[in-house]
Order: structure tokens, then sequence, then C-alpha cells
């Protein structure tokens, strides 16, 4: 099954990805129907659609710092009121509108009232650098963009409007704070319009993930789709009416938004919102104050959260029934086994931002091995294959291959034809992720073919790293790789040869890492920095990433 383009949009049809292009899309209808299951507005079936299945008084959202809760009936008359003010002011159906807050109960409203007014969702991370927001801008053209007063970049963007090249830039501020932006306020109008009709076709969000040219490329899902993915995830993770789910990670980014946020709603379930989610004692008092049933965090953050009980921290985690540990590897044995000894297991799972979906997940009643990754969700095939120049060829459990996937979501980018003539083959969504699967038919992850570096849940461009270093004076030549971590999977390390003039020293590395962590985000700042005298080349003078990646076995020496 393919989508047609949809119909009476904004949306530029070019920026989309063609019939011809789409991954095949397998039927799939959960049952029974209901209010939610039918809707063709994803706004509609967050909101508006939980009301009418009677959980209009049931809370929604708990904001875990200040401890506001918000019930489905709440959020649906306020994103009302929200969408009523965006359609006002003009957005049209497909218009593009950015966001880039913290983790607030607030950005669901913006969110609600985005899609209720036709319009499409962009999610940017409230840490991202002014440097690096123009990467988003510029691919999506958003109209308007809803900041928070707590947001990182606030002071790098409020000037900016004009230069972004946005029609306004909208604050929601907490009380008190002044920004000199106009508050979001001034959008809600009491006398509600009908939310608008989109086509289910229609793109309902896009959102950037890594590529290996540095630069972030957009991902699109349909209201169609972003429904249908969050419904086969209420089964495959078994979300009901009741639980709470929370992670340790940013609204802007994929994990945070989707599977912590979105889908746990869209079954029913409530949200715990953590802002302040890198400290580890505090998510831990969060977790037990709010009760919260299902915490999903990269390994990293479990093992921080380990240490704090280890240095003596009087914690009470009955509430904990399943929870994901993000990235976990073999040498995570001490970490996994930490919980287990107190209750809480810790399953592994595999998603991504071209699925809006774990697509790999331990199954809810049968057992699964360490540390793999599981079994296809609902609704989805996944499977290990090798590309031959027949097409795909599926290979037996047992052989390790390419990550194909297919099922109601897939990979869809945003105006980028030439990236999805690449990844979709027969129908297929095929990964540079490698898989292998055991007799039993469990997944196992077992690395990336490309070279991204995949660090603590996110994914790093070498070159974007290297760019960047590349501008201190200091540095002649430079190959940023992939270094294992048992706690990171895998963590940036750069290898650099110095200029004349300059020496080798805890110092300049130093130096080096603060010049990375102005200009980029944080996990994107080198973990380890090595300075060696030459870059293996090949006959022709290009870098070799094999033999510098043979370099992390050999003893650092001084350089000059």
């Amino acid at each position: 099954m393919k989508d047609n383009y949809p119909t009476d949009t904004q949306i530029p049809l070019d920026h989309l990805v063609p019939p011809e292009l789409q991954p095949e899309y397998p039927e799939f209808q959960p049952t029974p129907a209901t209010p939610i299951t039918q809707s063709h507005n994803i706004g509609v079936a967050l909101s508006d659609a939980q009301v009418a299945y009677g959980r209009c008084e049931a809370i929604a959202a708990i904001h875990a710092e200040s401890g506001r809760s918000y019930t489905y009936g709440y959020l649906a008359q306020e994103s009302q009121k929200l969408a009523t003010g965006l359609i006002r002011y003009g957005i049209r159906k497909g218009d593009r509108v950015a966001y880039s807050t913290p983790n607030d109960p607030a950005a669901i409203i913006v969110m609600l009232a985005i899609w209720k007014a036709g319009g499409v969702v962009v999610p940017i991370p409230a840490n991202t650098r002014a440097t690096e927001i123009t990467n988003y801008i510029d691919d999506t053209r958003p109209r308007i963009l809803f900041v928070h007063s707590r947001s990182g970049n606030l002071d790098s963007i409020k000037d900016q409007k004009e230069a972004l090249g946005l029609e306004a830039i909208y604050v929601f501020a907490d009380e008190g704070t002044e920004t000199g932006l106009p508050s979001w306020s001034e959008l809600h109008h009491e006398n509600t319009l009908p939310t608008v009709d989109v086509d289910p076709n229609q793109p309902a969000i896009i959102w950037h993930t890594g590529g290996t040219t540095g630069r972030p490329k957009g991902c699109y899902h349909t209201h169609k789709r972003f429904i249908a993915a969050g419904l086969s995830f209420g089964i495959g993770a078994g979300v009901q009416p009741g639980q709470r789910w929370a992670a340790a990670a940013p609204i802007g980014h994929a994990l945070g938004i989707i599977h912590s946020t979105i889908y746990s709603m869209l079954n029913g379930a409530t949200v715990v919102f953590i802002e302040n989610f890198s400290d580890a004692k505090h998510l831990l008092g969060c977790i037990e104050k709010y009760k919260v049933t299902t915490f999903t965090a990269l390994m990293i953050t479990w093992g921080k959260m380990a240490d704090v009980i280890r240095d003596g921290l009087a914690w009470n985690g009955q509430s904990l029934a399943r929870c994901y540990a993000m990235w976990q590897t073999a040498s995570s044995a001490d970490i996994f086994n930490f919980w287990k000894d107190r209750g809480v297991e810790l399953f592994n799972n595999f998603g991504s931002t071209s699925f809006a979906n774990w697509v790999l997940i331990p199954p809810l009643r049968e057992p699964t091995p360490r540390a793999a990754l599981g079994k296809p969700i609902a609704g989805y095939q996944v499977e290990a294959v090798e590309i031959t120049d027949e097409g795909l060829r599926i290979l037996p459990h047992g052989e390790l291959g390419r990550m194909a996937v297919r099922g109601p979501s897939g990979l869809t980018y945003w105006n980028h034809h030439d990236y999805q003539k690449r990844d979709i083959l027969d129908g297929w969504t095929v990964c540079d992720d490698m898989i292998r699967y055991d007799e039993q038919g469990f997944a196992h992850y077992l690395g990336r073919s490309d070279y991204m570096i995949s660090t603590a849940g996110f994914k790093v461009a070498p070159i974007e790293v290297e760019q960047a270093l590349s501008t201190h004076p200091g540095v002649k030549e430079v190959a940023v790789i992939p270094a294992p971590c048992p706690i990171r999977y895998e963590q940036v390390c750069a290898f650099i040869v110095l200029n004349p003039g300059f020496t080798a020293s805890d110092s300049l590395k130093k130096e080096l890492c603060e010049l990375v962590a102005k200009e980029l985000s944080s996990y994107k700042v080198p973990r380890m920095i090595r300075f060696i005298d030459a870059l293996p080349r090949d006959g022709v003078g290009k870098v070799q990433g094999a033999l510098v990646k043979k370099l992390l076995d050999t003893p650092e020496t001084p350089t000059r």
C-alpha cells in the first residue's frame, strides 16, 4: 500500500516523497474501533477523541518540577483556544510552525493546537545553538516559532526573527518573567473555531536526524502514519490508562516527544514531564514522588542513578513495572544487575526517527535474552538482509545483515529524494544498522555500517566535529571516529595533527573541547582527543578510517 499526495495543502508537493519512492505500508488496523483509532488528525486523537472515549477528567500530563497536572479535557480546551488563534492569525493547512521548549506540558498544548489548525509541527531541541537552529528553519521554513522562557537558546534567537525568516516568535513564560517577546496568550481565543479538517496523508510533523554531511535531514510522518505507529506502540509496549510514563530525554528529541509523550497519551496513560533530567538524584526523586510506572533513559543515566543509590540515597521505586535502557551493551551488565537486584528489569529496544516507533521491542510475556533488542513490534516486519544485484535478500537466523523494516510507518525524507532512493528498496526501509537474529527469533544489535557515531542515544556526524576543531589555529589535520564506550555505546574521539608551534597538552585538549562546545551541542564534544604526527592515508591521499581506528589500540605519545 502506498499513500497519495495530500490535497488542499500549502506544503510544496515536490518536498514530499512521491508514491513510487515510498516504503510499502502493510495494512494495519487495530481493533476495536474507537474515537481514537478512527481519528484522522493526531491532535484530535490526543485530545478530543480521548474526551469522547471517557477520559475527560483523567490526568494526561504532570510537570514534575512544579507539580502542575493537566487533564485530557483541559488540554482539549486550551489547545482549541490556541488553534483558533493560529487560524485567525492566518495559519493554513500545511504551514509549518516550530517550537523549542524544555520538558513542559505547555509544549503539548502548542503541538495539539498546531495540528488542530492544520499546521505541521517542527520540533527544535531547546539547547540548539543559534548557529545550528538555522538548519532547521532553512529546511522547513516555518512561519511561527514558539519558544519557552526557560529554553536554553532563548537569548540567542529572540532578536533573530528577521534573520531567521520568521513572521513571529511567541514565548510562553513563567509568571513575572520578562522576555521582550509577545506572549502566546495573545493568540488564545475563548470563542473557538472548529478543528481544521486535514487530509490524513498530510505531514503532521517534521523532525530532523543527523546525516553524514553533518546537516540534519528532515523526516516527516503523516497524520495517518503517526496515529498507526502510536497504536502499534501501545500494543507492543502494553500502554494502559493508569500508567505513568516518563523519560530522561528532551521533548525536542524523538525519544522524548514520541514514545514517552505522544504515544503514551494516545493510549490513555499519564506523562510525567521531568525538566531537569540530567540530575540523577532529581530523577530518582521524581520517579518516587509521582509513582512512575515506566521510565526510559539511556544506560548512562541508569548508571548515574545507580551511583546515587550506592552513595546512600534512601529510595523507594516500587512503582516501576517495566523500564527501558537505551543502548545497552554486554559491558553494561553491572548496571543491569544492580537494578535487577532491586526489582527493576531494564529492557532494550530499537527505534528510529525514520519510523517514529520502536520497531524492535522485548515481548511483554516472553523472557528476553540480556541486551537483545527484542522482536518486531505489532504491525512491523524487521529482517536482517543482504543487498545483492537482484535486490534485497532476507537472511536466515544467525546471519549478520543490514536491518530492513516495513510496517505502518516508514522512512519519508523531507525534500531529499536522493536519500529516499538510496534507503528504500523493494518497499523496505533499509538501515545502516547491522543486526542478527538468534534461533529464538530475538534481534541483536551489531553496530552501524557507516561512520556515524552513536553516542548516548544521539547521532553525530564526524565531519561536523572535524569542521569545528579545524577552526582552531593549532589544528593542522583532524579525523573524528567512534571509540567504544561501555555506557554511551560510542564516544566521540578526535585524532589531531598539530601545526608547528603548538605542543600537545591536557590544557590544549580542554581548549579544543571548549571550542567545540561553543559551536555544537554538548553530546558532539569529543570525550577523547589523541595527538599524532600524521594521519594514515592511502596512495591518493585519502585518510583511511579503518587505520585511524587501529590507533585506538596504541599508546598515546607526546608530539612536538
